[in-house]
């Protein structure tokens, strides 16, 4: 019982200390992997004809230049109403058309791939969120299939009990690894993860995200689960300072044990490359 309610208290005094801390600096990459995922829903004007199942995936390696960045991009496309006329990079927020920026194929078959120089403008409005891509048949003309872009990267720490801030009792074989996948549009990111663990000194109470560099114990920013099982996987948004701490390597996941309610495993996140400053 006693360690139970001090397992509560310090989980509650780092959620008190998250919203009161303060964004960490971000890490800038040189490149970053870009991604839309497209469908008729997303479409702006409503595309018209059977297009429930139309569906089509961009991705793109987005590389610093001097004066901007420079797109090497691919675009896969299915069950659409008929040939692809044309794709295009447009900007425009979710839900409002807008005007051709960066025009990829015409006509396009799926699989498609290119290279495109954009200029630092136009790669502050795609960070932002404000561009998307979109692909035109000639049922739908201004566009059949739609997906905003954003940034997308993924890193798979491990966890072990020797980078636990305090040390941990009695958990030296423990060990697990975490594996997040970050989707950043905007000012905010979809994290969609995976923990598993083995050979903790008890059940797994809990665990979450922190903000901390290495060696230091920092307040919780994301909880995953708790109770937790060996394989939960689960999705979160997050956004300023945690989103922060997160592209700049200042965040660490840890799980929790009755025997070490302050952590008994803890994997140092690395910065995860979202952002590309021109």
């Amino acid at each position: 019982m006693r360690r139970n309610v001090l397992f509560a208290a310090l989980c509650a005094g780092g959620m008190a200390i998250a919203v009161a801390g303060g964004a960490a600096a971000r890490t800038t990459a040189n490149e970053v992997q870009l991604r839309g995922v497209l469908s008729a829903a997303n479409e702006v004007p409503a595309p018209t004809g059977d297009v429930a199942a139309a569906r089509g995936t961009f991705t793109a390696t987005t590389t610093k230049t001097a004066t901007g960045a420079t797109l090497a991009w691919r675009l896969t496309f299915s069950n659409l109403t008929g040939d692809a006329i044309a794709a295009h990079i447009h900007t425009g927020q979710r839900d409002q058309a807008g005007p051709v920026v960066v025009s990829l194929c015409g006509p396009c078959t799926s699989g498609a791939t290119g290279s495109a120089d954009i200029d630092a403008a136009l790669l502050r409005t795609i960070q932002s969120g404000g561009a998307y891509v979109n692909v035109h048949t000639g049922t739908n003309k201004a566009g059949e299939v739609r997906g905003q872009l954003g940034s997308i990267a993924t890193v798979r720490p491990v966890l072990n009990s020797r980078q636990e801030v305090p040390r941990p009792k009695g958990a030296a074989r423990a060990t697990g690894r975490f594996t997040v996948t970050a989707v950043k549009t905007g000012s905010s990111a979809v994290l969609t993860w995976r923990l598993t663990f083995s050979r903790l000194t008890g059940r797994a109470a809990a665990a979450h995200i922190h903000v901390g560099r290495r060696g230091v114990a920092g307040p919780v920013a994301v909880s995953l689960c708790g109770p937790c099982r060996n394989g939960a996987t689960g999705r979160s948004t997050v956004t300023g300072a945690a989103l922060a701490a997160l592209e700049s390597g200042r965040a660490y996941v840890n799980v929790h044990t009755a025997r070490n309610p302050a952590g008994e495993i803890r994997g140092q996140i690395p910065a995860i490359p979202l952002t590309i400053t021109p």
